[in-house]
């Protein structure tokens, strides 16, 4: 963390720049670099969740972006902001072009956001009174009620052309070369699916000059072993996956290589969460929720999973590094605690298999896990050896990730889930990971909370004018979190990224970590 820190200090010293772009020209230029990654992307279509987290590294821009302190920044436009939080105005910056030469426009803004909300169900529409343009380059949002957030809402809608989608109803279909047009550093070049490599090229019209990497390769990798081999054997320069570092596991082995940096990066998420859907029994009684969070094993979780760096999580689930903590109780193992809860709420073993059942019905507990992701089939273990101690069942569902969506955002047909809740899903509405638990959602919402209770300090989380009102609301909400336990977050930490150790001047990014459009302009070779 020590090199990181010394080399974002170089970089604010020198990059530093006028209108928000950075372009840092006294770099030597940089040939080409390979990405390594275990995203599974199939295809260049907007609607391919991980390509879409890609394009915002490379080729599209947002209106305002997090830095390196979670900061909102001007990426694609100046704002201001009227009425307490009511209306947000901005201004596009000059010699905005798309890809294929055509101006970027505020029409472009008002389709994308317009557009977005029918094909992704964002629900952003709901928020919004109107949206004005007042001419080619300026934009309003004009809010229902004031809205103290709207920007970190924003730092993730990534603009499209509207020239180029107006006509595309087949959102998810549209896979044609045209779908990859952006405004960014970096022009698509090329997608080879069987060779499982996306080529970028720097972009020479980008208003905020040449990028240091002439070409960025995206190398996918089916596993992360074969992906550590490549980068130890330096046919990759770096290893990537969004909102999550290396396996911890794997530290001590990158690190002895001799050719491998290793970076801390502060982490804003949650990165193991088992998150309940509270509708589905038999997570909706609380007495099994709250013997579920006393029966696990949280050092052996952090010993097995976590970083040198991570640290124990509390029953108010929101990170210590995120704008609104509050301290709550720690979460510690107590199966004695467990047992009591859920014998004071009448489960009983009648026939002595050492499962407990409530009114006839065994305690068994569906946990659904992604296939991409074989340490979560390692933390289902771990929690059905755990929770066995207490007579819960554990049952593991092992699905490929479009099933998991599916039955976890838009379905909401699992019993619970074990996932990691990333830092810009936590800020998304009303912060707080609310977008991952808030039941009226029309859209991720996994948490499946229908509480009115909740979605009165939901509401008041919206409703918010000031920081101050915001954080007496986001006390509450920690403090519902504590009482009722939602999800349970298994533990803190950083996320360590990986690259050769000849490169040097990363700089971070509140969304992206060290992949992202500040990067290729600070990024230098030894």
């Amino acid at each position: 963390m020590k090199n990181l820190k010394i080399s974002l200090s170089i970089i604010v010293a020198i990059c530093l720049f006028a209108i928000g772009f950075t372009g840092c020209s006294t770099q030597k230029t940089i040939d080409s670099m390979v990405i390594g990654t275990t995203m599974d992307i199939q295809s260049i279509s907007r609607s391919d969740y991980y390509y879409n987290v890609l394009s915002g590294t490379l080729t599209h821009l947002a209106l305002v972006r997090l830095d390196e302190n979670n900061e909102i920044q001007p990426m694609m436009a100046e704002y201001s902001t009227a009425d307490n939080g009511k209306t947000w105005t901005f201004v596009l910056k000059d010699g905005l072009k798309w890809d294929d030469g055509e101006k970027v426009t505020a029409e472009d803004v008002k389709f994308t956001i317009e557009y977005l909300d029918k094909m992704e169900n964002a629900g952003r529409m709901d928020k919004l009174e109107a949206i004005n343009i007042v001419n080619d380059q300026t934009i309003q949002l004009v809010y229902k009620t004031a809205n103290i957030r709207a920007l970190n809402d924003l730092t993730t809608l990534r603009i499209i052309p509207k020239h180029i989608f107006e006509n595309v109803t087949d959102y998810a279909g549209f896979k044609d070369d045209a779908a990859a047009i952006g405004c960014g550093p970096y022009k698509f070049v090329r997608f080879d699916a069987d060779a499982g490599v996306l080529e970028f090229e720097a972009n020479p019209d980008y208003i905020g000059g040449k990028p240091n990497i002439k070409t960025i390769n995206v190398k996918l990798f089916k596993n992360t072993d074969t992906m550590y081999m490549a980068l130890k054997a330096e046919e990759i320069g770096m290893v990537y996956f969004y909102a999550g570092g290396i396996d911890p596991s794997a530290a001590a082995d990158l690190k002895s290589s001799g050719n491998i940096t290793l970076t801390e990066v502060q982490d804003t998420s949650n990165p193991l969460v088992l998150i309940f859907n509270n509708e589905k029994t038999p997570v909706n009684s609380l007495p099994v929720r709250q013997a579920i969070a006393k029966g696990i094993d949280y050092e052996k979780c952090r010993e097995l999973f976590g970083s040198e760096y991570s640290i124990p999580s509390n029953y108010g689930f929101i990170p210590k590094s995120n704008e609104g903590y509050i301290d709550t109780a720690a979460l510690k193992l107590d199966i004695d605690g467990a047992k009591k809860i859920l014998s004071d709420a009448g489960a009983i073993d009648s026939n002595g298999d050492g499962i407990l059942e409530i009114n006839g019905t065994p305690l068994d507990l569906e946990i659904l896990v992604r296939t991409d992701k074989p340490v979560y089939a390692r933390v289902g273990e771990l929690l059905q050896s755990n929770l066995k101690a207490i007579g819960i069942n554990v049952i593991l569902n092992s699905v490929d990730v479009p099933t998991f969506r599916s039955m976890t955002e838009t379905e909401h047909t699992d019993v619970s889930m074990l996932s990691r809740f990333t830092s810009f899903g936590m800020n998304m509405g009303a912060g707080m990971s609310t977008s991952y638990l808030d039941g009226r959602l029309k859209s991720n919402a996994q948490g499946q909370i229908m509480d009115p209770a909740f979605a009165s300090i939901v509401d008041k989380l919206k409703a918010a004018t000031t920081m101050a009102e915001y954080d007496q609301a986001a006390k509450e909400c920690q403090e519902y979190y504590a009482g009722s336990v939602p999800a349970i977050a298994l533990y803190w930490d950083v996320y360590l990224q990986a690259y050769n150790s000849k490169y040097d001047n990363f700089t971070i990014d509140g969304t992206f970590g060290i992949v992202n459009q500040q990067t290729w302009y600070s990024i230098s070779q030894k």
